[in-house]
């Protein structure tokens, strides 16, 4: 009876020191401080058809005027006045405007490029371009390519 008694004891020890082990390393993991996300890209910003999809609005539009640098959403945006001369996807016309990462691109006044943008959901008057992606110069070749990317491309508005 000593024999089981000391194997059961053994027993017990050995599980009660498993489950600690294991409740204390759960719980380190638990409590351990998270890594800030990392923004991933579910398309290629080389790729028009790809950045097409999930853009709302592709357009060919002319530089007005670079207005100023602001903060939307804790990043710094260097904003451009366009006019908008060919809608490829979406309904924008006239005069807009652009919003591009601060130093992703510098626009010429007077030059016209295509864009891919997005709309930011609480400033409903400024457009953003496609996160990794720069307007493209608008030549035969660029807004040829654009154009038919977005004929292809699905619009996000129909489904919302």
């Amino acid at each position: 009876m000593t024999r089981t008694r000391l194997t059961v004891l053994a027993s017990t020890l050995a599980l009660t020191a498993t489950l600690t082990g294991a409740g204390w390393w759960g719980h380190q993991q638990w409590t351990a401080a998270s890594s800030p996300p990392e923004a991933l890209t579910t398309y290629d910003p080389d790729n028009a058809d790809e950045v097409s999809r999930i853009a709302d609005d592709v357009f060919t539009a002319t530089v007005l005027d670079d207005e100023d640098t602001r903060q939307i959403n804790d990043i710094d945006w260097d904003i451009y006045r366009v006019r908008v001369s060919t809608p490829h996807k979406g309904t924008l016309h006239g005069a807009l405007d652009v919003a591009l990462q601060n130093g992703s691109a510098k626009l010429v006044n007077g030059h016209a490029y295509v864009f891919a943008t997005f709309t930011f959901h609480d400033l409903r008057d400024i457009h953003g371009q496609v996160t990794e992606t720069t307007p493209q110069p608008a030549t035969n070749r660029a807004v040829d390519t654009w154009h038919q990317a977005a004929a292809h491309a699905p619009s996000q508005r129909a489904s919302e």
